[in-house]
């Protein structure tokens, strides 16, 4: 099993994939390794091979793709844990030479390491301009019990000690002995956006409430995406919010803030994936 990978083009957090896509593509000899025996995709073994998953891609339609590794809900793929991003149109390298390429939505089962195909990618390989105009993170060290909190504040917003939110995830962070720092708990006088840059470079993890979609939220967890930091996204349960795609396929935890059982709901939740980092 350690000789094959997941490729997933256009999977979808919020649907579920098509079952007639699965191994579409797939050499018969390997999907038969990986199906149960009424002949159904296997999907404890899928869940155990590395995974690449992107949105449908093509020349006008670049896109981000992910590698890591999936959640466990059979027909609802996400990357639970993360390991890097890159551009999608290196797929290209190996994907089945018939013309889809990037364009079309299916469940692919390659051979070999996909770490080694997609070659170096780490961020090292990027030198960042030597300008006054790029944005440069201050050189802090990770503080391996903390954990940055991003969630709108100021005017109109509740503070650090009135948010029940923010309160129920500084008790799922102290069951699991983190810390939890928001933004504007700093006392020093330095600008907010300085904080905000040590908070995200200096914490091993970053909460990210998506809530009411504040678009100060979504910049910062990009940011923290590309700080290879470990982003676990949280977003109050509204039928009317919808999730950019890009986000969606992030496994995001939904709550109630309307009463101390949802609240207590998210806290739970928060420790079990805080026992994973």
């Amino acid at each position: 099993m350690t000789d094959f990978f997941n490729v997933i083009i256009g999977g979808h957090k919020r649907y579920a994939f098509p079952e007639d896509r699965i191994f579409e593509e797939t050499q018969k000899s390997v999907s038969t390794l990986f199906k149960d025996e009424d002949g159904d995709p296997d999907f404890h073994k899928l869940q155990q091979l590395p995974t690449i998953m992107t949105p449908e891609y093509d020349e006008d339609r670049p896109a981000t793709a992910r590698i890591g590794y999936l959640g466990q809900d059979n027909y609802d793929p996400y990357l639970e844990t993360v390991v890097a991003s890159f551009p999608a149109f290196k797929l290209n390298a190996f994907l089945p030479r018939n013309g889809w390429l990037g364009q079309r939505t299916r469940w692919i089962v390659l051979r070999g390491d996909p770490y080694r195909m997609l070659g170096n990618l780490q961020q090292q390989q990027i030198t960042p301009m030597d300008s006054p105009f790029v944005m440069k993170f201050p050189e802090v060290a990770i503080e391996g019990r903390r954990i940055g909190v991003m969630m709108p504040f100021g005017g109109g917003y509740l503070t650090a000690g009135n948010d029940p939110v923010y309160k129920a995830i500084k008790d799922a962070a102290s069951a699991c002995d983190f810390k939890c720092v928001r933004a504007d708990e700093y006392v020093s006088p330095e600008d907010i956006k300085k904080n905000i840059l040590e908070l995200i470079e200096g914490s091993k993890a970053i909460i990210v409430d998506l809530s009411g979609s504040n678009p100060n939220v979504f910049y910062e967890m990009g940011m923290a995406h590309a700080r290879g930091r470990v982003v676990i996204p949280i977003c109050e349960k509204d039928n009317s919010q919808t999730l950019p795609f890009d986000v969606s396929q992030f496994r995001t935890i939904f709550f109630h803030k309307d009463n101390d059982w949802g609240l207590r709901g998210l806290t739970d939740s928060l420790i079990q994936t805080l026992k994973v980092i």
